[in-house]
């Protein structure tokens, strides 16, 4: 209005919004909306297509040296606000934010014809008691319609990748993951929700082909340029 009072619209929402947070206490991270998780506007603004990357080499994609690649598909680069609201979803303080993301990560794409999405597992000594892959998985699968299974698991007690160096984790192995004999002949997404080298997701996508999946793409909230 042109006094500057708000208008009755907007007074109700208010109210509604302080009702809401009064019930269930939490606030959008971005615009401090009350009793939103992440509130719509900004969880589009967060995230946009990104450059794809090469599933064999974690380079950019079309790769002239794996032509027949799939793609890693970002919705983010790893900064500033997605970073935050990624480690707050990785480290427990809102763990509601991995299906929001993951809804909107399949908003920047059309529906692929993919029979099952796999997310990265958790490590084997990881101190969570959930696996944030997973979340994201699951808001993408209910937004495209396609099941999430965790239909990959670790073999041994690797380091977490965040601990370690470009160099490190590129001498992660193929053999690090065990992939469910259910995966022959499915057609397979991998999802995860940072990309840096793309090792972790070459070598899984290796495993799945492996056990006689073919691996369409891989869905990453957010990559590590470089």
């Amino acid at each position: 209005m042109i006094d500057g009072t708000p208008s009755p619209l907007r007074w109700v929402r208010d109210c509604l919004d302080l009702l809401l947070h009064t019930l269930w206490p939490v606030a959008c991270p971005v615009c401090g909306r009350l009793g939103q998780v992440l509130c719509g506007e900004c969880l589009s603004s967060l995230l946009t297509r990104q450059i794809p990357r090469c599933l064999s080499c974690g380079g950019p994609a079309p790769c002239i040296d794996h032509p027949r690649s799939a793609p890693i598909l970002p919705g983010a680069i790893y900064e500033g606000k997605v970073r935050e609201i990624i480690h707050r979803l990785k480290y427990g303080q809102t763990r509601a934010l991995g299906p929001i993301l993951g809804r909107g990560l399949a908003g920047l794409r059309p529906r692929p014809s993919l029979e099952v999405l796999i997310p990265v597992p958790l490590h084997l000594k990881s101190p969570r008691g959930y696996n944030q892959a997973e979340a994201i998985a699951l808001g993408l699968g209910r937004a495209w319609g396609i099941p999430v299974r965790s239909l990959a698991r670790w073999s041994s007690d690797v380091p977490a990748r965040t601990r370690l160096s470009r160099a490190e984790r590129r001498e992660l192995r193929t053999e690090d993951f065990v992939v469910a004999s259910d995966v022959r002949g499915l057609r397979v997404g991998l999802v995860d929700d940072v990309c840096t080298t793309g090792t972790t997701l070459s070598r899984l996508a290796s495993a799945c082909t492996a056990a006689g999946a073919r691996v369409e793409a891989a869905f990453v909230l957010a990559h590590v340029p470089g």
